[in-house]
Formats: structure tokens, C-alpha cells, sequence
């Protein structure tokens, strides 16, 4: 049986990938993979909700409420080895700051009651796409990303309100020979938000773009994504959805594509609906990540009522992915992001900026680069961390072209780089339109 390298003292010692690994590590016999995930489920209830914040772990009550678990779910498996594995579980975690189980101190959890429902729901939402994943589509799995594009798009608006940004932005496209050009008839700035997914060479996704962040200002901002998509890709096969979208919510990583789960919010669903989630899987052509979101108070300065990924992550290659500095404004949230890009596999690189007075009001917006096949711009705000968020992003991508653009007055309204441009893969040839025009119904 394979053995596993572990430190206790890791920040993801006490994670659910990492203690599979320690009980594998510890026992002499097999533990299929169902199983195992009933006894984590069943574990992290037992932390997490029975014995509560301040409460004390025994080793006896773990077993039973292990073993009472695994009957509620029908399994049977030995007391014995359910002993084994809690007696390994409780020895690890003797070891992991912060996690202690000594008689004179008090358990401090992971997480509390909530969490771990959605912990439990996510992990069996996982379980249920990897069944259903075979069958959710005839097309193969779509990876289409930033690195096959070759052209650029920007609002035609975005020379109406910001002319001088629209000047410079547009020589710098000239100077990197990065070919652009303009959509008429939009509504604002924001083209990524309301222009098609790309799936493919010749294929795109339409969607309803109607956000809940829009709903004040009726339709003065409301581009309308249906006529502007027939107008400029009239030539394209297109694959319509009535999924509310922003196309700033859509980040490809390698064979999954990533979602903040706003995205359930704005559909009403309920977060995480088993159904609803291989619809979009199926819409998309892919493996997806929902990664959390949150957004208490809307009329708090630093607020994220848009609940895009593109805020959040960029794919930079292979398995990597880098990461904004969230976790300077939400520890915990830029925590279960790492963790649930690390449990599909990705080794996630995150931008933290070690410089006086970090500037919270711009340093958030990096990461919303735009990259062009082997070109990318960076958003730049004459601050310390510019600096260094350049360098991660140029180590992070080492065979790119890599250029800064200054750009506070843009960022200032809560975007950057990547929400003003649409970049795609424009082909020479004219396609061969396919049957469409149909809406996918959920």
C-alpha cells in the first residue's frame, strides 16, 4: 500500500485529503474509496457538530458516532478497523496546532454547523457529477481558454466614458500587435460580462445576462446580449442557455471551468442543487468549480455584489492557478477557495503582497489580467504592489509578453483588465453553421 510524506505541522494538515492520507497511512487493510468518504462525512459531523466549539473529543464517542453514521447510510464495516482509523485520526491531530485533544484544553474546530453541511453537500455533489459526467454530454470535455485567442474586443462605450483610457489601451494593443476592435450598441464598459462563452473554435455559449447588481438602474446599464451575440457572431454556431450568466463569472482552468456559486442565487436555485449543477455541466462542457461567495452587506466599501471568479483566479498553465490576495479581505473565504481548487487537483499560487499600507482599494484587481495568446496586460495603479504583482504573474506565465497598464479610474468602479475586453479565437475561414438558435431548458 502506497505511504504518503506528511507534515502536521502544514498549513492543510487538518483538511479532508490530507487525513485520507494519514489513515491510509496508518492501517494494514483496505478502505474502499465509499467508504472512506462515509467516514469523513461521519467524522466531520462528529467535530464539527456534535462535539461543537469549546466541546471535548473522546475516543469512544467518536467510534460510536462513526459506526451509527455508517448504519444510517447502510454500510457495514468492522468496529474493529473504525477503532483503527479514529485511534490514527486522534493521533494526527494530536500533532496539528491548533487542533488539540488534550484533557486540560479545549477542542477548537475547523468550522461549525453550517460549513460542514455544505462541506457534506459539496463533497456529495462531487461524488454525483463524477457518475453523471460520462452522460451529461456526446461533446467532449471543453477546455478553450485565453491562451487560443487572437483578437480582442472592447465596448464601443468605453471611448464615450473614459476617452483617455480608450487611447492608450488601444496603442498598447497596436504596439503588442494584438488586434482589436469595437462592439456597437452596448449599454456600458463591462463587455465580458454580457458577450458569449467560447467553447470552441466555432462554438459559443449565449446566455441571459440580467444581473441583480443591475436591477436599480432598469435598463440604462442592461446591454442586451441575445441581439448584440446575432449581430457580431451572425456567421458562428451558437448554443443559447437560459442560465442567468455573467461572462465574468466563467474562468477556464485546464478541463473545469470555475463559477463562484452566486450563480445559484441568481437562477433561485438552492445552493448547490445536484440537478441544476449538471445542467450547467452539461451547458458548459466541462467539469465545474464552485468556488464560495459571499456578500453580507452591499453598502460596504469593499463589498462584492458582482461574485465573479475572474476576481478571483486566472489559470496560468498545466495544474496551476493564481490567486488574488482574498485572503487579505476574507481569510476564510480565500481558504475554502484554495482548498476546493487544490481538492480538484490544481496547486493554487496566491498573490500576497508583503509592502506598507497595502492599498485595498486597487491591489484586489491584478488578478483580472487579460491575456491574449502568448500577450498579456496587466492593470497597474502606481502603488508598491505593483511590483510585485508583476513578478507573479511574469514567473507565473515565463514564455509570455508580459506589459503593464495603469488604469485606477477604471478600477475604481470595480473592474479592470478582464472585464473590459472579450477576447476570442477569430477564424479566417467562415464557419459552417450547425442546427441552433434553440434555448437549452433547464
Amino acid at each position: 500500500m502506497e505511504k504518503f510524506l506528511l507534515n502536521p505541522q502544514a498549513p492543510e494538515a487538518f483538511t479532508s485529503e490530507v487525513m485520507h492520507k494519514v489513515v491510509l497511512n496508518g492501517i494494514d487493510f483496505e478502505l474502499p474509496e465509499h467508504i472512506w468518504d462515509a467516514i469523513d462525512d461521519a467524522f466531520g459531523n462528529y467535530w464539527n457538530v456534535e462535539i461543537g466549539y469549546g466541546g471535548w473529543p473522546d475516543f469512544n464517542s467518536a467510534v460510536r458516532s462513526i459506526s451509527n453514521w455508517l448504519q444510517k447510510e447502510h454500510i457495514i464495516f468492522s468496529l474493529d478497523k473504525i477503532a483503527t482509523i479514529v485511534n490514527v485520526m486522534f493521533d494526527w491531530i494530536e500533532q496539528v496546532p491548533g487542533a488539540i485533544l488534550d484533557d486540560s484544553e479545549v477542542v477548537v474546530p475547523h468550522c461549525c454547523e453550517t460549513e460542514e453541511r455544505l462541506r457534506q453537500e459539496m463533497k456529495k455533489r462531487e461524488r454525483n457529477h463524477k457518475d453523471l459526467l460520462p452522460i451529461l454530454s456526446d461533446t467532449p470535455v471543453s477546455n478553450f481558454n485565453d491562451t487560443m485567442t487572437n483578437f480582442v474586443y472592447i465596448s464601443d462605450k468605453l471611448k464615450e466614458f473614459y476617452p483617455e483610457t480608450y487611447a492608450r489601451l488601444t496603442k498598447l494593443f497596436d504596439e503588442m500587435e494584438i488586434e482589436w476592435g469595437e462592439i456597437e450598441g452596448t449599454k456600458d464598459i463591462w463587455i465580458r460580462d454580457y458577450m458569449p462563452i467560447q467553447l470552441s473554435d466555432d462554438r459559443f455559449l449565449v446566455y441571459q445576462y440580467n444581473p441583480d447588481y443591475l436591477k436599480d438602474s432598469g435598463k440604462e446599464y442592461l446591454s442586451d446580449s441575445y441581439a448584440i451575440s446575432e449581430g457580431i457572431l451572425k456567421h458562428c454556431n451558437k448554443r443559447y442557455c437560459d442560465i442567468t450568466l455573467d461572462g465574468g463569472n466563467i474562468v477556464t482552468c485546464a478541463d473545469h471551468r470555475v463559477l463562484t456559486d452566486k450563480v445559484f442565487q441568481e437562477n433561485g436555485k438552492k445552493k448547490y442543487d445536484a440537478d441544476f449543477c449538471s445542467y450547467i455541466s452539461d451547458v458548459l462542457d466541462s467539469k465545474i468549480i464552485f468556488l464560495p461567495w459571499h456578500c453580507d452587506n452591499p453598502k460596504e466599501p469593499h463589498a462584492d455584489v458582482y461574485g465573479h471568479a475572474d476576481g478571483f483566479i486566472h489559470w496560468v498553465g498545466d495544474n496551476r492557478v493564481l490567486m488574488s490576495n482574498h485572503r487579505d479581505d476574507d481569510p476564510k473565504e480565500a481558504d475554502e477557495i484554495k482548498n476546493r481548487l487544490e481538492a480538484a487537483g490544481f496547486e493554487v499560487i496566491e498573490m500576497l503582497f508583503d509592502v506598507p499600507n497595502p492599498n485595498q482599494d486597487f491591489n484586489w484587481a491584478y488578478i483580472n489580467y487579460l491575456e491574449v495568446g502568448n500577450k498579456i496586460i496587466v492593470p497597474t495603479f502606481g502603488i508598491p504592489e505593483d511590483k510585485l504583482a508583476f513578478k507573479y504573474i511574469k514567473e507565473a506565465n515565463p514564455n509570455s509578453i508580459v506589459r503593464g497598464f495603469r488604469m485606477r479610474d477604471i478600477a475604481r468602479n470595480g473592474g479592470a483588465l478582464h472585464c473590459i475586453t472579450w477576447n476570442i479565437k477569430k477564424s479566417e475561414l467562415p464557419f459552417e453553421p450547425e442546427e441552433q438558435d434553440s434555448i437549452l431548458p433547464f
